[in-house]
């Protein structure tokens, strides 16, 4: 949710021109699409998905001040005060681009959609377009990333429409090349990104999350189909693995299309890429052969590497000698088998589907020399289908495994658990531990790790809180993590 301040009071009508109908006149200093936040001579913007709320959030806007009610897709709704009635959100965008005066010079933007791997290849990207003296910024699940340190929070992994034109709007001040954005299947749904001109497009992969929101698996896969093709319809570039069955299928027939694919896997591909050892990526193009090195460690992030060196090489038509330059030592975005301690062989990451988290943990298992330990949960109020499937793959990847909460949000925390553990095969339920309290999870897998053990902690995500009843309690992993480590370490030395 957000609220703009415009750089002068404009008139509603004027800003509006040939956009839709307007009732009465107003004058406003701003636009908000959150009832709650807006203030005397805004603008309120009433958005489609507020359905039958829609009525009530007018009115508090009203309450609070509101100078005029933008509706978007709501013809059957009236008020009193002055109203502009807008078909779609289309619309709005045009609305939003002459009201931020966005006619100008504006960074180009990439969109990258995927089940998983979208954080990692946009924090990739915008540091590999940074070094070819571009300069990028990046939005999505950690917030808009103006560099490596930089990054401010957003709220959502594609924010609101107004959110994305108002960042557009300081990308264009500060004379930014390129915005890199991650596109979820929510911000499709919801018209979020409606209106925006993609250059480039990347598909990283196609799994198993939010299938509740869409209603179907085929309609989640469908939105993400649909992002790819109607960016490549205005010109866009499209990146995507071929080595992913649901996205060869969803994209069939299309022409035109730029992919990546693993050396071994047989597929046709722009780019193919193996990995000779961690922390390297061998590429093949053009009948030319090249080697990245320094890259961060984990086959997903080779993967992740290799999509960006497709969009380099074919979306951006870059000579395939370059990429060495702009991939050496590339880094991984936070939580993304993060490391948190020298020490000791932790890492958080945020894998929160299946695929993700069998990634992740075949990953760690080649640094492995004892045993592989895990801890995660899974979300509550989130895909129920996926929870025994990561308790499948859990129990059957590592060698211990600590099932617990991971905002619960209104569900039972035990509820949740039974969920994932009904997924553990009968032979590996001995190695598999159900303890609702997160910390004390941690705890206890902290106190089980052997000095040549490795413990991943997964699911969790990038949010600082923990979502219990609606409540948000303040908690980070890897801050519990660090105190419970040094705990264990001057254990030992007093030993």
């Amino acid at each position: 949710m957000t609220r703009i301040v415009l750089d002068e009071v404009r008139e509603v009508a004027e800003l509006a021109h040939g956009l839709g109908f307007m009732q009465g006149h107003a004058r406003v200093s701003a636009l908000c699409d959150d009832s709650r936040e807006v203030q005397s001579g805004d603008a309120f913007i009433c958005m489609p998905r507020a359905g039958h709320r829609a009525a009530a959030h007018v009115d508090e806007a009203l309450l609070r001040g509101a100078a005029c009610v933008v509706f978007v897709d709501h013809g059957d709704l009236t008020c009193e005060a002055p109203a502009l009635y807008l078909s779609d959100m289309e619309a709005l965008a045009s609305l939003l681009r002459n009201a931020l005066a966005l006619h100008g010079r504006l960074p180009r933007l990439a969109g990258i959609t995927g089940t998983d791997g979208k954080t990692s290849v946009c924090w990739m990207l915008r540091q590999a377009l940074s070094r070819l003296g571009c300069k990028a910024w990046g939005m999505g699940t950690l917030g808009l990333v103006r560099d490596d340190r930089g990054i401010d929070d957003l709220g959502n992994t594609t924010p609101s429409l107004l959110t994305i034109h108002d960042v557009l709007r300081r990308a264009a001040r500060q004379d930014v090349d390129w915005l890199v954005m991650e596109v979820s299947s929510h911000g499709i749904a919801q018209q979020r990104i409606a209106g925006l001109s993609f250059s480039a497009v990347i598909w990283t992969s196609m799994g198993s999350d939010h299938i509740e929101d869409h209603g179907s698996y085929a309609a989640y896969r469908d939105a993400k189909a649909g992002f790819v093709r109607d960016a490549m319809s205005t010109g866009a570039k499209a990146v995507v693995n071929a080595d992913d069955a649901q996205i060869r299928m969803a994209l069939a027939g299309l022409q035109g299309l730029c992919s990546y694919a693993r050396s071994a896997s047989g597929q046709r591909a722009s780019v193919c890429w193996m990995q000779p050892e961690p922390g390297t990526l061998r590429l093949e193009a053009g009948g030319q052969v090249l080697d990245a090195l320094s890259i961060p460690f984990g086959e997903f992030h080779a993967e992740n590497v290799a999509a960006v060196a497709c969009f380099l090489g074919c979306a951006m038509e870059l000579p395939i000698k370059r990429l060495p330059s702009l991939l050496d030592g590339i880094s991984a975005p936070p939580g993304r088998m993060q490391c948190i301690d020298d020490a000791h062989r932790v890492f958080v990451d945020y894998a929160h589907t299946p695929e993700a988290l069998e990634r992740c943990l075949l990953s760690a298992r080649q640094m492995t020399p004892q045993r592989l330990l895990v801890v995660f949960g899974c979300g509550g109020e989130r895909d129920r289908e996926k929870r025994p499937r990561m308790g499948h793959v859990a129990a059957t990847l590592a060698d211990e495994v600590w099932i617990t909460s991971d905002n619960p949000r209104s569900e039972s925390p035990q509820g949740i658990l039974d969920d994932i553990a009904a997924g553990v095969p009968a032979d590996r339920l001995h190695l598999v531990h159900c303890v609702v309290d997160r910390e004390q999870a941690l705890a206890e897998a902290v106190s089980a790790l052997g000095e040549q053990d490795v413990l991943v902690v997964a699911g969790k995500g990038h949010e600082a809180y923990m979502d219990i009843n609606g409540q948000r309690l303040p908690w980070r992993d890897d801050r519990v993590l660090m105190r419970l480590l040094a705990r264990k370490s001057r254990g030992c030395e007093a030993a």
